[in-house]
């Protein structure tokens, strides 16, 4: 354990937890929004990532690119969908991506476990 993992610094960042609960909610919600939480959460993922420290700024991280990933596939359904229906299928796939990344953050961010690779493509 490190001294940035110690119970002692992990209180102190309870604030930071809490909002990246609330980012992997809005997240969550973000999909069947039409992805307006997702630009609230990516706002304030921004706005706490350089202010956060060790195992929760790897989950900002995450965040981050899970919502630009899911914008991604976003822009490529609409080039597709002319395609007989390809954009469908890619804003199926790309839905479900970010639903996945979504909950995999959540169960690792409640355990209180940082992300392995927080800018890897999966989870």
């Amino acid at each position: 354990m490190t001294d940035g993992d110690t119970p002692a610094a992990r209180q102190d960042t309870s604030g930071d937890r809490t909002l990246a609960v609330i980012n992997y909610i809005l997240i969550l919600l973000g999909v069947p929004s039409s992805g307006i939480l997702l630009l609230i959460a990516l706002i304030l993922a921004y706005i706490r990532l350089d202010q956060s420290q060790g195992w929760l700024r790897t989950h900002f991280i995450y965040q981050i690119r899970t919502i630009w990933g899911g914008l991604l596939f976003v822009v490529v359904g609409w080039a597709t969908i002319w395609i007989l229906g390809l954009g469908l299928l890619v804003w199926l796939f790309g839905a479900v991506w970010v639903l996945v990344r979504g909950a995999v953050g959540l169960v690792r961010l409640v355990d209180g476990r940082e992300h392995p690779d927080p800018r890897a493509f999966l989870f």
